[in-house]
């Protein structure tokens, strides 16, 4: 559930940006809070997908075939 705007690791290294308080010390508070939202969105992402996928079944529909894409 990563965007590819996160895998920027040369971008995101060259810079400093870290979350900090004013005294310089990092604020892991703010990565538990972005690590607790993340989280919950991807609880909620793969619920969705698993409630979407039990209800296909109960209404007679075959379950979605996997993507493939032609090369």
């Amino acid at each position: 559930m990563f965007l590819e705007g996160n895998l920027d690791i040369e971008t995101s290294c060259a810079r400093d940006d870290a979350l900090r308080h004013p005294d310089g010390s990092i604020d892991f508070g703010a990565y538990r809070e972005r690590a607790r939202v993340a989280r919950r969105a991807a609880i909620k992402s793969a619920a969705t997908a698993a409630l979407s996928l039990l209800a296909s079944a109960f209404a007679g529909r075959p379950a979605p075939a996997a993507r493939h894409r032609a090369t």
